[in-house]
């Protein structure tokens, strides 16, 4: 099997270790052990932990947290996973036969529609409309949708807008999926990082072929522990465990216990109140920054995440304008190529506010080139 190269990925790999200020990710600052667990509790695990491996579906006690964080979910609809990237690559690979047609928000993390292409699958794309603040484009995902369509993937909120859709536009998708008989992909990862206190709804319990993708990397801010999930309908779950048995066989084991502690309510209550602290605030000093280049810089600020999607107007394409960043400025973040759209930059936020007001000066200095 032939596979495109997965170019945000690899663009990631290839440059965000080798500059002075990274402004490329896609996660809040990671948090430290000790925000999760007390000096008593790491006592314990010192002592205690016994590293085994774990139930290859996940544990029981971490499933049943997992699903804590929906309504209505039963523990046996959630299958663990190493990060929410293995998820998604589970569902491509056991989900999706050649022939079958898959409907793909764009702009959008592009792992699962290139695995399915490789697979020999078609990929018909839907639109968030730029002109409307990427508002949801009914129409096209109208047309994105036929009698062969087997699963329509949306990312809410999105990366790498951060728009969040509306409870009508989320009804008006699952209206879609259900007239098609389609399953309904929805990717949550960044449900828990609002720039307000109302949590994103999720798209659990509106089908009952909604399918949910979410892990601890984004809003969390616990990336190094490679938690993800898959929770849908029993046979998704029995098919995610058939075929993560070619895979990654298991979390580990101190992961399994750090992430069950983590999503407990207060806990999670915590971490996200700790992580919408510092998006809030650095969203005000990016937000400051991209209004003193007006005219040339523009972004629809974003609802949810640590990153914006934010608009150029120079005569350069956004691959070029990012080399240019790397080679000459040592700051990096992420060419709007990457997500299928040009003259646009991902940029995150969520990083150290010192290190994201210097790195926003190195920016300056790129951009004073082009002007």
């Amino acid at each position: 099997m032939k596979i495109e190269e997965f170019k945000l990925e690899r663009t990631l790999a290839r440059f965000q270790n080798e500059v002075e200020y990274d402004l490329s990710a896609s996660g809040i600052y990671p948090m430290f052990i000790r925000e999760i667990l007390s000096p008593e509790e790491m006592e314990e695990v010192y002592n205690d932990l016994h590293l085994k491996y774990v139930h290859t579906a996940g544990t029981e006690h971490l499933r049943k947290a997992v699903a804590s964080f929906y309504e209505g979910m039963d523990p046996s609809s959630v299958f663990m996973t190493n990060g929410s990237a293995e998820a998604l690559f589970l569902m491509a690979w056991g989900l999706i036969e050649p022939g079958d047609e898959v409907a793909f928000m764009i702009p959008n993390f592009m792992l699962l529609s290139h695995v399915v292409e490789s697979n020999g699958a078609v990929v018909r794309n839907f639109h968030l409309d730029p002109k409307k603040g990427w508002s949801l484009d009914l129409e096209s995902l109208k047309k994105a949708v036929t009698p062969k369509t087997k699963l329509i993937c949306v990312c809410n909120p999105n990366n790498p807008t951060g728009t969040v859709l509306t409870r009508e536009q989320m009804q008006d998708i699952v209206d879609v999926a259900s007239e098609a008989g389609a399953c309904l992909l929805s990717d949550e990862v960044y449900r828990g990082a609002e720039q307000t206190d109302e949590m994103t709804p999720s798209f659990w319990g509106m089908y009952d072929k909604v399918i949910v993708v979410s892990g601890l990397s984004k809003s969390f801010g616990l990336p190094g522990l490679r938690i993800g999930w898959v929770a849908g309908p029993r046979e998704i779950a029995e098919m995610s465990w058939f075929y993560h048995d070619f895979l990654s066989t298991t979390v580990t084991t101190f992961s399994d216990y750090l992430a069950t502690k983590a999503l407990e309510p207060g806990m999670r209550g915590k971490i996200f109140d700790r992580n919408r602290g510092i998006v809030r605030q650095n969203l005000a000093t990016f937000t400051e920054w991209v209004n003193s280049h007006a005219g040339v810089l523009s972004f629809t600020p974003p609802q949810a995440g640590c990153f914006a999607f934010v608009r150029y107007d120079l005569p350069v394409s956004s691959w070029e304008l990012v080399m240019d960043m790397v080679k000459n400025d040592s700051v990096f973040v992420i060419p709007g190529s990457c997500f299928g759209i040009e003259n646009h930059l991902r940029m995150n936020f969520g990083v150290d506010e010192k290190r994201l007001v210097e790195g926003l000066k190195r920016i300056d200095r790129t951009l004073s080139r082009y002007r």
